[in-house]
């Protein structure tokens, strides 16, 4: 008899693994707004509170070489949904609030394109996306995600109020910070979640989100009287770039925008050097954030969902805060700037039964973490075009293989390459400024440009090899500004590529149809 009930055991056992292995999982991206990797606890920073964050490191596998493809939010937000690089997907600067009016109520700027949740949901997986999205218009579901919640703002000028489009309702928020707002209705749809189909949710904060209005100055969130007196000596004091003043006159020269310049110049003249309030400000809203990821891993608990959910936690690209004598985004001075304030991103991925508490070093692309997610939900359909490889085999080996030597990332004039050793800039001619290299084992900060020393030249000629391979296969040349294609939406100073190409070049923002099979 004992034998008879030991043998049922076992097979109850063996059949509930066999389950559990069939079973996809789960998937909760976590994506934030502007936060370089530096800003948190498991990355270094001994000054702002992060928790949760930390403990998500500690769970799960924490990589201190991962990059964004580029300094601004849309052209970051549109390679983390298709795997395409901005030269393959058109977006070489952020969305402009005013050009809404211009597009229709449904249109979506990558909608053509193959994408993760359209992938995801093809292969039995629940989507929705909750947060913020710049990529489009807010008011329809866009890319195959099945639930949509999103502010009809895309870019954040104020955390407190706000309006908002649920599955197609409309809702004025006042009176709440919109981060927490939105970990509110990730955490609800969480608790509500009952279905056969694993989810894949993409939250999307608007925090700390580092510019200005909503960064300058005293802040109302909870966190702000914890900060307010605190020596916050991870804030760089360095003096203006000259550079970057001049451009911010050059700016105001073409008209553009004058709202948002008068704001950069207001927080770079009158209240960021040294402005206890403003960093103040930006540490809480950091740490905002780190509570509403531990509320969503709390809630994952109480519902008995952790031991079938990778947690994914990134960003889509950092700001300037005063280094290097720069503030916001890597556009603001001309040429564009690539230190790694603004291109190294926090990348954390927890995945239950794998590794905890490793760090990983190797190179990872923005553009591999699509793939990643695919691969980790058990699909082999590649996202077309594509540069991006999984990175998941690296999750629980104990020794992980390079999947890149390089990574790569571009800002509209300027394309890069970076290596273990090596970050080379590369201009599109010398009419947009000179090419950069830096020594990123003896020179991390960045502060000594090597290009135009001769030892070094042998080195250059091998990154540009590189690079210009790269970009071979990894542009399409609609969308290739280095060889005179154009930009979906807006980049800055437009006027010089008409000045390089002619009076014919222009920015064109086309109507295409939706990817479909």
């Amino acid at each position: 008899m004992k034998k008879q009930i030991l043998a049922a055991s076992m097979a109850a056992t063996i059949s509930v693994s066999a389950f559990a292995a069939e079973q996809k999982p789960n998937i909760l991206f976590i994506l934030t707004d502007n936060q370089h990797s530096g800003l948190l606890g498991a990355y270094g920073n001994k000054e702002i509170k992060t928790p949760n964050i930390d403990q998500l490191a500690e769970e799960g596998v924490k990589f201190t070489n991962a990059f964004a493809v580029n300094g601004m939010c849309s052209p970051t937000r549109a390679t983390l949904m298709t795997g395409l690089m901005p030269s393959q997907h058109g977006l070489h600067d952020w969305l402009n609030d005013e050009q809404m009016k211009e597009w229709p109520r449904d249109w979506s700027a990558v909608a053509e394109f193959r994408s993760v949740p359209y992938t995801l949901k093809e292969n039995g997986y629940q989507t929705a996306m909750i947060g913020k999205w710049h990529l489009g218009q807010p008011w329809e579901p866009s890319l195959g995600f099945d639930h949509w919640m999103t502010f009809t703002s895309g870019h954040t000028l104020d955390f407190w109020n706000n309006t908002v489009i649920e599955n197609g309702q409309v809702t004025d928020i006042s009176g709440r910070h919109m981060v927490d707002y939105f970990g509110d209705k990730a955490v609800e749809y969480l608790e509500n979640y009952d279905s056969d189909k694993p989810f894949f949710l993409k939250v999307s904060f608007d925090g700390p989100y580092m510019d200005p209005p909503t960064n300058m100055g005293p802040a109302k969130n909870r966190h702000y009287e914890y900060y307010k007196n605190k020596h916050l000596s991870s804030f760089p004091n360095e003096p203006v770039s000259k550079n970057y003043v001049d451009q911010l006159v050059e700016f105001a020269k073409t008209g553009q925008d004058k709202e948002f310049l008068n704001r950069i110049i207001k927080m770079v003249i009158g209240n960021m050097a040294g402005d206890q309030a403003t960093r103040a400000n930006m540490a809480s809203q950091n740490t905002l954030v780190d509570d509403n990821v531990g509320r969503l891993m709390e809630t994952l608990k109480k519902k008995g969902l952790s031991d079938n959910t990778i947690v994914i936690y990134s960003s889509d690209q950092g700001v300037y805060y005063g280094q290097h004598g720069l503030w916001t985004h890597t556009v603001l001075s001309q040429p564009s700037t690539l230190q790694e304030t603004a291109f190294q991103i926090p990348l954390i991925v927890r995945k239950p039964g794998e590794a905890e508490g490793k760090t990983v070093s190797n190179l990872i692309g923005q553009y591999d973490i699509p793939a990643t997610i695919l691969d980790l939900a058990g699909i082999k359909q590649t996202l077309p075009n594509s540069p991006g490889r999984s990175f998941s085999s690296m999750l629980g080996a104990q020794k992980v293989g390079e999947i890149h030597d390089a990574v790569f990332y571009e800002q509209t004039e300027s394309r890069a390459i970076r290596t273990q050793q090596y970050a080379y800039w590369k201009r599109m001619d010398a009419d947009f400024g000179p090419n950069e290299l830096y020594d990123m084992q003896k020179d991390p900060y960045q502060k000594k440009n090597l290009a135009e020393l001769e030892a070094y030249q042998p080195v250059i000629a091998d990154l540009d090899k590189k690079l210009e391979a790269f970009y071979a296969t990894y542009t399409d040349p609609k969308y290739d500004l280095w060889k005179g294609g154009t930009a979906k939406g807006t980049i800055s100073y437009p006027q010089k590529f008409k000045q390089r190409f002619g009076d014919q070049w222009e920015l064109k923002t086309e109507i295409l149809p939706s990817f479909s099979e």
